[in-house]
């Protein structure tokens, strides 16, 4: 008969004598677990823990807070989140326990550069305590729920995070973040004026130009959207400050644009003609481009026929 590996000998006899103990030893189980996983056998905690169960005995919320550190410890997400859901079940009061348990992993995890697992450790620790601090990982955090579009999370997570560590490494992006979350939950206003306090804050930092490029098309939507909605003053007022200074070839060009249509509008056919001529000497050859030629040749034609 063929003899069985070494390796698979060796667990044998390690569960055997596990068996072995768990029958002859009156010790409660918990205890032997505890010092099972103290000792970082993990696996034979699962094993002692599993097997108590599987012989009848209904486990306390404490043993299946255990068992689902020891299963995490072991490797095994899918079976540590099933046995701390459990361990819920039995005692709600556990729940901000586990989450901490949890935190404690997400940071370890992140330290060691294992981010993908401090990321998956964030998201579990939140499903059982909404809202927990994480400290100098909170841009983490925001970072995640921004990702997953929950932009009211993401903003109070980036917010803490801003105000606690205001000259961190990573606060221009954080503020950029925050500044998106902003924008995409609706709220221009507040965004703009994150984009305006990165310019004054991080002048040369890396993302300097992403900031710039992300304000100047705010500002441009945001004045598109008052002209549409008939507040002409208020959009050329916001354009008038944008046309001199935009960066964006793009920006300029079609600022510049709605200028000239906001002018001829309340019929100073002069200040939209010099509007226009702005956007044919950008240099495009875009459909603007050859939009304001037309609205030029237009303008201009009552006064060549006199």
């Amino acid at each position: 008969m063929r003899s069985l590996p070494v390796a698979r000998c060796l667990v044998s006899l390690g569960v055997f004598a596990l068996l072995a103990a768990t029958s002859c030893n009156r010790e409660p189980i918990l205890d032997k677990a505890a010092k099972e996983y103290a000792a970082g056998r993990c696996r034979e905690a699962v094993f002692l823990i599993r097997h108590s169960i599987k012989r009848g005995q209904s486990p306390s919320p404490e043993l299946l807070f255990l068992l689902g550190r020891s299963w995490l410890k072991s490797g095994s997400e899918a079976e540590a989140r099933s046995a701390f859901e459990d361990c819920r079940k039995k005692d709600v009061s556990y729940g901000p326990k586990i989450a901490r348990f949890l935190k404690d992993e997400a940071t370890a995890s992140i330290k060691s550069l294992d981010i993908p697992r401090g990321k998956r450790m964030i998201m579990l620790a939140l499903s059982f305590q909404s809202g927990l601090d994480f400290g100098e990982y909170n841009v983490v955090v925001g970072k995640l729920h921004l990702e997953r579009r929950e932009f009211d999370m993401a903003i109070a997570y980036l917010e803490k995070y801003l105000n606690a560590f205001p000259d961190a490494p990573n606060a221009a992006e954080a503020m950029i973040d925050l500044a998106a979350a902003y924008e995409k939950k609706g709220d221009v206003d507040q965004a703009i004026s994150l984009y305006r306090r990165f310019q004054e804050r991080y002048p040369r930092s890396r993302l300097a130009s992403n900031a710039l490029w992300e304000l100047e098309n705010l500002l441009l939507k945001e004045a598109e959207n008052l002209y549409r909605d008939g507040a002409g003053s208020e959009a050329e007022s916001l354009l008038a400050g944008l046309a001199p200074v935009a960066g964006s070839p793009l920006v300029k060009e079609r600022t510049n644009f709605l200028l000239g249509e906001i002018s001829e509008g309340r019929g100073d056919v002069k200040e939209a003609v010099r509007y226009y001529r702005e956007v044919v000497n950008s240099g495009s050859s875009g459909r603007l481009v050859q939009k304001a030629k037309e609205n030029i040749e237009r303008l201009e034609m009552p006064k060549r026929r006199r």
